[in-house]
């Protein structure tokens, strides 16, 4: 190569060089700006994050508690209908049992009441016999319904007071924000 040539030449590269190593400073800074952005953001983002997932907890927290309100407020109304349903149900099968029992009376004394008439030897036997049967009727009637009418006032206020209770404490719950 010619002298010339090799001059040309390494004047041409001492600005390449010169170019390519303002270019590798330039590509390094905007390497590390973008780097050092990134690291920002991401790290902002992290910040972001972590405060939004600690709402989110938080909220999720007062969400899970309500939750829990709504659940136990639930279960809680559930277990005084089951109650009261199941004090019905027993005063129900009581009442049943009162009403077989007059029934098995009842034939008892028709039974008793046939063999009476057949033993009557006159009309006045059987006019004084009937007599007797109508006021001892009557009576057994009255007994009966006082019966009756005291075992069902019991009975609905007995089945009546686990929800009486669960209406008490509605009524407590929605009144507390509103007397606050």
């Amino acid at each position: 190569m010619p002298a010339s040539k090799k001059t040309t030449t390494a004047k041409t590269v001492e600005p390449v060089e010169t170019v390519v190593a303002a270019s590798q400073e330039t590509v390094d800074q905007v390497v590390k700006a973008g780097t050092e952005a990134a690291t920002k953001s991401v790290e902002k983002a992290v910040e972001v994050s972590q405060e939004q997932v600690a709402a989110a907890v938080k909220a999720g927290g007062d969400a899970f508690e309500a939750y829990e309100d709504a659940v136990s407020y639930g279960k809680d109304n559930f277990d005084a209908v089951l109650k009261a349903s199941t004090v019905f149900t027993k005063g129900i099968q009581a009442m049943n049992k009162e009403v077989f029992a007059i029934m098995q009376t009842s034939f008892e004394d028709n039974a008793s009441v046939t063999k009476k008439v057949f033993a009557c030897t006159s009309v006045q036997d059987v006019v004084a016999l009937h007599t007797d049967l109508v006021q001892d009727s009557y009576e057994k009637a009255l007994d009966q319904s006082k019966k009756f009418t005291d075992m069902s006032v019991k009975l609905t206020e007995d089945a009546a007071v686990p929800l009486t209770k669960r209406v008490n404490v509605t009524v407590e719950k929605f009144a507390k924000p509103l007397a606050a």
